[in-house]
């Protein structure tokens, strides 16, 4: 079984706030990968599900949230591909009736629920406890978290290195991405490799992440990896909250580029992005490249759960 993933388009924004200064803003579409394997998910799960489909023949078991992209582009995949899928939904009272976990169902994904605190418990442990429970499985962590989804990722930056402008070679280059886990942005990080670039990246959660959960995913042998910094002033209060002046924004920004931004990763970071241009934080001259992640699926729960204030 072969998942082969195409090119992602990189889409020229022509006006925003840093454009006087003479700033390149472009944004990286992983939203475009593949028509229902959610954005950069399918990076990561095309780097392991070859393996799963020829090793495990009882399928994958993996673990997430009640509106988890992840949950949902493994679920999916597993559909595509024949693959057996169980999540692990963390939470005892997880909605079963939300519409990311409707989906994962209709797509054959077994849900089962978990204490928060059984579930934090094998996070921290990771596999070897739950092996006499799903035998035969194969374990994916939370978020498609695999040193082979980071080495997958690496790409990114190459792809964006070729698809830029020549004209723009030389400038000072910043890469911005939105990071849960950190998997992408390690990614990242670690397959960026030109003169005067540096990796921005935005946790939408400062909650136990800092340089250590990038540097701890890097390949090893890697060798020196380019500049990053954490961005955590567009948190705002953590995952999943609804924030209106981002709703506003996002708002603005597809009525005024066609492109959908996700609620809970691209749409912060985007924010952020623009308001460091406002600030005129980025050098002249600079270029910069957003990333988008995908995660269009949590619209629909996102207006689920804030009614009229989380529709777009």
């Amino acid at each position: 079984m072969s998942f082969s993933l195409p090119v992602s388009p990189l889409t020229l924004i022509s006006l925003h706030p840093g454009t006087a200064r003479g700033i390149s803003l472009f944004i990286k579409r992983d939203d475009l990968l593949h028509p229902e394997i959610e954005g950069s998910k399918g990076r990561k799960l095309a780097a392991v599900l070859p393996r799963i489909k020829a090793l495990y023949p009882e399928g994958l078991v993996t673990f997430g949230g009640a509106f988890s992209n992840h949950l949902h582009a493994v679920a999916v995949a597993g559909r595509i591909f024949g693959i057996r899928t169980l999540g692990v939904l963390r939470g005892e009272y997880a909605d079963l009736q939300n519409p990311t976990l409707l989906a994962c169902q209709a797509n054959g994904m077994e849900l089962i629920r978990w204490p928060k605190a059984k579930y934090d418990a094998i996070k921290e442990q990771g596999a070897p406890p739950l092996e006499p429970v799903f035998k035969d499985r194969f374990f994916l962590p939370e978020g498609g978290n695999t040193p082979e989804a980071v080495e997958a990722c690496m790409a990114i930056p190459e792809e964006i290195l070729r698809q830029l402008p020549a004209e723009l070679a030389g400038r000072p280059l910043f890469i911005c991405t939105a990071a849960g886990t950190g998997c992408t942005a390690a990614g990242i990080v670690a397959g960026l490799h030109a003169p005067n670039a540096e990796v921005l990246i935005f946790p939408v959660s400062s909650h136990h992440f800092d340089d250590a959960t990038i540097r701890q995913l890097l390949p090893k042998g890697s060798g020196a990896a380019p500049s990053f910094s954490l961005v955590h002033e567009y948190t705002f209060g953590g995952f999943a909250r609804l924030h209106p002046p981002v709703m506003d924004f996002v708002r603005r920004f597809y009525q005024q580029t066609n492109i959908l931004p996700d609620p809970i990763y691209t749409g912060k970071m985007l924010f952020g992005v623009y308001d460091k241009l406002e600030k005129a934080a980025f050098p002249e001259e600079s270029t910069v490249v957003v990333l988008h992640t995908g995660g269009l699926q949590g619209w629909a729960g996102f207006q689920q759960r804030f009614g009229q204030a989380g529709i777009v």
